[in-house]
């Protein structure tokens, strides 16, 4: 008698819950200027990295058995990246994107801001920030060379978008990365700005 009870309790629980859950999605969200309009960025990459490597040192496989000694050691750096997004000429934001960690797989992308309504002219960029010694003039010509060639592959992996928006009070402004790797602009209303 009693286990009938707690399963009746459990499933009129559960009911209530779900009646809940239901009611509560269709509250609509309200900014809290309804004049406004907001410019949202929402994304999410593979975090790219290079890989370095080289043969290993006696130390490091002095207590290895041969069988196990590794032909070359290699280690994984993150590549750093700096989200910039100007509008109408003025720099909005500018700050270097955080990783969750040093072996992040992703890199997740969502900011948001205020936005008056009106046209503006939007840039974004994702950039990758270059090596300190990329540039380097005192280093010699192979070693430049491959600087230059790295500097060059990493300038394949930037993003950018320069457009221009429209909004109106409430509208929400989202930029995305689209099916085909790119940045583009969309309006709430599902039309392109």
């Amino acid at each position: 008698m009693m286990d009938w009870a707690r399963r009746m309790a459990a499933v009129a629980l559960a009911s209530a819950a779900l009646v809940a859950l239901v009611l509560l999605s269709r509250v609509t969200w309200r900014s809290s200027d309804p004049d406004a309009a907001e410019l949202r960025l929402s994304w999410r990459i593979p975090a790219p990295s290079y890989r370095e490597c080289r043969p290993p040192t006696e130390a490091e496989v002095s207590g290895l058995l041969p069988h196990m000694r590794p032909s070359e050691v290699c280690t994984d750096t993150a590549i750093p990246f700096r989200l910039t997004i100007r509008l109408n000429g003025d720099t909005l934001y500018s700050e270097p994107v955080p990783r969750s960690g040093p072996r992040a797989r992703t890199m997740t992308i969502y900011r948001s801001f205020a936005l008056s309504p009106g046209d503006h002219a939007l840039d974004v960029a994702l950039l990758p920030e270059l090596p300190p010694d990329s540039g380097r003039s005192d280093v010699d010509a192979p070693t430049r060379t491959a600087a230059s060639d790295s500097a060059n592959s990493l300038q394949d992996l930037a993003m950018t978008l320069g457009t221009r928006v429209s909004a109106g009070p409430g509208d929400v402004i989202l930029v995305w990365r689209d099916e085909n790797g790119r940045l583009s602009a969309i309006g709430s209303a599902g039309r392109r700005p």
